[in-house]
């Protein structure tokens, strides 16, 4: 284990490098929200709308994806990186995330968690347990509910110890609750029930699947601790080489190392944050973040 004085200047230039990168005004990330917001809107009323089962499928996969999307958002509004506004961020999170189930204010406490266990204590609520080849694809079967259940389940493990977990848990049950009631007395009113039931069943399978992939691959065999609190959250993390402006779309999470380390840094900036890091590692004589080239080799990497 290094000497923790021999780390100082390798912590004090990674730190040095992307400072300007969290000093700067968050850019609000509006064009992206009204988009995703409008496709939402458009499959919603399509799936309405239209009487073919197979157009009324396509609105509702159109739903999925930017119900997914925006989802991803609702992970920067957590770090106060998605309109720089925080308490709106809190509101319009909770309005995308509520309709799905989805506990928000209780994953943003356990994901604060994550960032400060990732790869150093195996309380962390988001660690993968089991790796083996081939078990991510229980996690993508599992879904949106396994992500509900589990976030449930490390809130109530955890909430001894951060009791702000209670408040969160009843301010996301009674959010969810009064927003299913009042979507359900509408279906129920206009005798929609059950269409309504398998839209939101294929919002659940889609968005759920594709929200677990992102987290394995993010983390997938890459728990360890290492000597400094901030290599752990470098080297606990995937970088995937996309291009700028899937980045944008997928919220920064491809550029997830430079992310963990430095949650504070917006969406547009997590590229040049990463090749900065990248040169002050390779300056100290360390390797270089884990890295794949595109999301096609970071499924190959998940075995």
């Amino acid at each position: 284990m290094p000497d923790p004085v021999a780390l100082r200047p390798l912590i004090r230039d990674l730190h040095a490098a992307v400072v300007d990168l969290q000093a700067r005004p968050i850019p609000p990330a509006w064009g992206r929200l009204l988009v995703l917001l409008a496709l939402l809107a458009a499959g919603g009323i399509g799936f309405w709308q239209l009487q073919a089962w197979p157009l009324r499928l396509a609105a509702a996969l159109l739903v999925a994806v930017a119900e997914t999307l925006l989802l991803i958002a609702t992970h920067e509004a957590c770090h106060g990186t998605l309109l720089g506004r925080p308490r709106l961020e809190l509101v319009l999170a909770a309005l995308i995330s509520w309709p799905m189930a989805w506990p928000w204010f209780t994953y943003r406490l356990l994901h604060r968690l994550h960032h400060r266990w990732n790869g150093r204590d195996q309380r962390d609520p988001e660690r993968i347990q089991h790796q083996q080849p081939g078990s991510w694809r229980r996690l993508v079967l599992a879904g949106g509910a396994g992500l509900i259940l589990r976030t449930l389940q490390e809130a109530l493990r955890l909430q001894a110890q951060h009791p702000a977990l209670r408040r969160a848990l009843l301010l996301d049950g009674l959010g969810i609750v009064l927003v299913q009631a009042l979507i359900l007395l509408l279906v129920i009113q206009h005798g929609h029930l059950v269409a309504y039931a398998l839209g939101w069943l294929v919002v659940e399978r889609v968005a759920g699947a594709l929200l677990q992939l992102r987290g394995a691959i993010e983390h997938w065999h890459l728990w360890q601790p290492q000597s400094h609190p901030l290599l752990s959250q470098l080297y606990g993390s995937r970088t995937v080489a996309v291009p700028n402006w899937l980045n944008g779309w997928l919220g920064g999470l491809p550029h997830h190392s430079a992310h963990h380390a430095f949650p504070a840094i917006a969406t547009g900036r997590l590229p040049q944050a990463t090749a900065r890091l990248q040169v002050v590692l390779r300056a100290h004589g360390y390797p270089p973040l884990p890295w794949c080239q595109g999301y096609g080799e970071a499924l190959k990497q998940l075995g």
